[in-house]
């Protein structure tokens, strides 16, 4: 027996050792939480300001070098561009008809889409905004309409807003007819087609004004700022 007892006490003392040297190495096996380093980050915001202050928002994207500024408002997953590239057309959801446009500012200073291809910093901040097409007022408190259009059920990823210059006196017609993407009839009483979409037999366009429906003569109906008029497409 007392010649089994140090073989007995050294299998125990390999044992501790072997456990000791697994606690020590388990903190490294721990995962490491990276906080985001905000140096190397851009910052691309869209200010709706007075004309459209529900689309405010602000975004991070990881900046890279080469990155552009018009890459950058490609990469936003907020800007649509225009066909040929050289103007914003819509951010979300948003349209503007004739009377305003979309601008941009990097660090504060207006860039022109001619130089767009300029390349960005870290912490660079890049904003959209909202100008009127006549921008000779400095400082001129713009309000505005807005014509929401909603395919509904029938079509559910028709979702799109319009936003134009208040016009005083300006009525639900003049909104429509404005807006560069309603046909109205002859006689101007009623929609024929909204984005190219004309209602089937069972179908109609229903015009709504801050989400009430309008009655058969609504269309002179006269609008305040801020008002929202909608066209929904419903079955009759």
């Amino acid at each position: 027996m007392k010649k089994k007892i140090p073989g007995y006490i050294g299998l125990c003392l390999l044992i501790l050792a072997i456990l000791a040297g697994c606690t020590e190495t388990q903190p490294s096996e721990q995962p490491v939480v990276k906080e985001t380093d905000s140096s190397n980050t851009i910052t691309v915001a869209v200010d709706g300001s007075t004309f459209l202050p529900d689309a405010t928002k602000s975004i991070k994207r990881d900046f890279s070098e080469g990155l552009t500024l018009k890459k950058a408002l490609q990469n936003s997953g907020l800007v649509d561009f225009t066909a040929d590239g050289k103007r914003i057309q819509s951010v979300g959801e948003v349209s503007l008809d004739s009377s305003l446009s979309w601008a941009v500012k990097l660090n504060g200073k207006d860039i022109d889409p001619e130089n767009w291809d300029k390349e960005l910093h870290a912490k660079d901040e890049v904003i959209i905004y909202v100008k009127a097409a006549d921008s000779t007022g400095e400082g001129v408190a713009y309000q505005t309409t807005l014509l929401k259009i909603s395919g509904g059920n029938i079509m559910p990823n028709l979702n799109r807003q319009y936003a134009g210059v208040y016009i005083q006196e300006c009525t639900v017609r003049d909104v429509l007819k404005s807006s560069g993407i309603v046909r109205m009839s002859e006689n101007n009483k009623y929609v024929v087609s909204v984005e190219n979409v004309v209602p089937r037999m069972n179908q109609r366009w229903v015009i709504m004004v801050n989400d009430k429906e309008l009655m058969e003569n609504g269309l002179d109906m006269k609008l305040n700022p801020r008002d929202a008029v909608k066209l929904q497409l419903t079955a009759s």
